[in-house]
């Protein structure tokens, strides 16, 4: 019988060669010091590998038997928080189904301690998402980029650089609008369909996050003009304060935006969409309810709308779980605007 295996085995599991070993030296009635020399391994590790498979019985430990309980306990199907609270799953399935992200599911949970026995993270609703889907529930199919599996980044075709009249650069924009401290600083972009014309015109509110969506029949500056009239005219004029841009074309026209609405524009750096980040995100969002392939010739302006309230009306953990309507709509109430 050899004295010796592989080395650099760090695990404390035993492998089956290592319990045949171990079996045999036990048979021998060797100190369990001069086996763990010989096998080399930690003696404390062969304790409670007895302990734990033979009840601490030198003479009752078998290979065979060890592996296999061994095997077992690794195919034991561990039992997660969503499993043991049924009620707590049921919420949480109904609230994906509606559309909720898991970051806001969580966050009303937490809110709401009261209503059920136990309250589960994000990061283990997104591991029950991702575990589940593989079998029949297939819950991916809920979250807004509706990916079984994460996507890596991507890299972007890069487009030249357009020479913008008049451009201010989002490094000289007041520092209130950065952090978010006031309503009214909008943020502009298009979303693009694959080989069609027709695109959507989105802003969104920084503060807020209230959203305007209008579908358009191309991405001419003229389009985009008549999409950004639209949103102004749906708030009240106090909300309405500075725009950015990227450095598309079809912020040509954000001249006669400062003209005819008295506001300020900016644009982000190229290819720096980062800086534009809330406009970005209910892209992604927008996504799930059309993606790139989406055939826009079929969807109304009625639809888009639809689309429109239920971002609006839907839960956001940056807003302390309330909704875009419900803030802006009690800003308007407070009468906070007028002071």
């Amino acid at each position: 019988m050899p004295l010796s295996i592989k080395v650099g085995n760090m695990s404390n599991e035993l492998t089956f060669y290592e319990r045949q070993q171990f079996q045999y030296w036990l048979r021998t009635k060797q100190s369990l010091r001069n086996i763990a020399k010989i096998i080399r391994r930690d003696h404390t590790i062969l304790s409670k590998e007895i302990e734990r498979n033979a009840n601490g019985d030198r003479s009752k430990y078998r290979a065979d038997i060890t592996q296999k309980l061994s095997d077992e306990r690794k195919h034991k199907k561990h039992k997660g928080k969503l499993d043991k609270h049924p009620e707590l799953k049921e919420y949480v399935v109904s609230k994906l189904k509606e559309e909720w992200s898991p970051n806001i599911i969580a966050g009303k949970l937490k809110q709401n301690k009261d209503v059920f026995k136990a309250i589960v993270s994000h990061k283990t609703i997104y591991q029950y998402i991702y575990e589940k889907d593989v079998n029949y529930e297939r819950l991916y199919r809920y979250l807004k980029q509706g990916k079984k599996k994460r996507q890596k980044r991507c890299w972007r075709k890069k487009r030249q650089n357009l020479c913008i009249p008049e451009r201010k650069s989002v490094h000289v924009r007041p520092k209130l609008i950065d952090e978010r401290m006031r309503f009214g600083d909008w943020e502009s972009d298009s979303v693009l369909f694959s080989k069609q014309k027709e695109i959507l015109s989105v802003q969104i509110e920084r503060k807020s996050k209230l959203v305007r969506i209008t579908k358009l029949v191309n991405k001419t500056a003229e389009e985009t003009f008549c999409a950004l009239i639209k949103t102004a005219e749906s708030v009240p004029r106090e909300i309405f304060q500075t725009i950015t841009f990227d450095n598309g074309t079809e912020g040509m026209k954000h001249i006669e935006m400062r003209k005819m609405y008295d506001i300020e524009t900016y644009h982000c750096d190229p290819f720096a969409s980062w800086q534009k980040g809330a406009v970005e995100n209910i892209n992604k969002m927008i996504r799930y309810y059309l993606p790139r392939k989406t055939d826009m010739s079929k969807i109304s302006q009625s639809d888009i709308y639809t689309i429109q309230e239920k971002l609006n009306n839907m839960p956001r953990k940056s807003l302390n779980y309330q909704s875009p309507n419900e803030v802006i709509n009690n800003y308007l109430k407070s009468g906070a605007m007028k002071t």
